[in-house]
């Protein structure tokens, strides 16, 4: 098995984000391994599962520890999302061959475009639509799973599911999404529950990879030397980072790996930066207005 050092360094770029914000494995890695070192897309797809389902158990077994999981969520996601993925294998290396799909064309601009809107839909949760954002007593917190909530479940991983089975996005780019905007949880259970979910569901397709796909175990033991470390740390510190920076980070990695899937122009970047910019001052104004008005004033004696 050759091992490329350039994919070690990328394993641990990626692992840090997915021990750190829960995403990163597909949503990054393959367009990585397309855009970067040339793969090409069935292959990086096949590969990048069976590298997520091993790095995905490191993640959730630190978060486990470090009581971050949400169990209950993550079996009923888990329910829908496992026989789904594995649909989604079978389609992409079976059903589509047979009816004559270009399928490296077809994966690469699904899962660009996937990447850059679900990023969009993300940072407009996350700046825009969170209640009292600058308010710490009114982010989201943990609470009671209700039977909408189970139901809901149940659905996002069906849908899911089959996508991450198809393009090997979405155990931390769309389960991510929705636990960050439909469940009752903390930034930090996000994380967590959505590594334990992601293990389920990328365990389960990674053995479907095994059995109809072609993953490249050169490929996939090169970015697992660099990511496993990378993941074991990424988790120490996610109780450490405020909830909004966790928010603002998946948005930010998700828009930018789309748009280098798509080969994007320069400008798009630019556009990119100056949105963030100008978002992170708006916010850091917002932000220091906000806590000098909350400062307590100081008492006379």
């Amino acid at each position: 098995m050759d091992i490329n050092t350039g994919m070690i360094a990328a394993g641990l770029a990626v692992g840090l984000l997915v021990g750190l914000t829960g995403m990163g494995a597909g949503s990054l890695m393959t367009p990585i391994l397309i855009t970067v070192f040339g793969i090409p897309p069935t292959t990086a797809v096949g590969s990048d599962l069976i590298y997520a389902a091993i790095t995905k158990m490191f993640g959730a077994a630190r978060h486990h520890q470090l009581e971050n999981v949400n169990k209950e969520l993550g079996l009923w996601m888990g329910a829908g999302s496992v026989p789904a993925a594995i649909l989604g294998v079978f389609t992409l290396y079976e059903i589509f061959p047979r009816i004559g799909f270009n399928v490296d064309d077809v994966l690469l601009n699904l899962i660009g475009g996937i990447l850059v809107l679900v990023g969009i839909t993300v940072a407009l949760r996350t700046f825009v639509s969170i209640p009292g954002l600058w308010d710490s007593a009114k982010l989201p917190t943990d609470g009671a799973l209700e039977r909408h909530h189970k139901i809901l479940a149940l659905g996002i991983g069906v849908v899911f599911g089959f996508i991450l089975g198809l393009t090997s996005v979405g155990s931390g780019v769309f389960f991510g999404m929705a636990l960050v905007t439909l469940f009752p949880l903390a930034a930090r259970r996000v994380v967590g529950t959505d590594l334990f979910h992601a293990m389920l569901v990328t365990v389960a397709a990674g053995l479907a990879t095994l059995v109809w796909g072609s993953p490249n175990f050169s490929v996939v033991g090169s970015i697992l030397i660099g990511s496993i470390p990378g993941i074991l740390i990424g988790s120490h510190f996610t109780a450490r980072a405020p909830d909004r920076v966790l928010r603002g980070i998946i948005a930010l990695v998700l828009a930018a790996s789309g748009l280098k899937t798509l080969d994007a122009p320069a400008v798009a970047y630019v556009i990119g930066a100056a949105i963030i910019v100008s978002v992170a001052c708006f916010y850091a104004v917002r932000g220091g207005r906000l806590g000098s008005e909350l400062k307590p004033e100081p008492q006379v004696r």
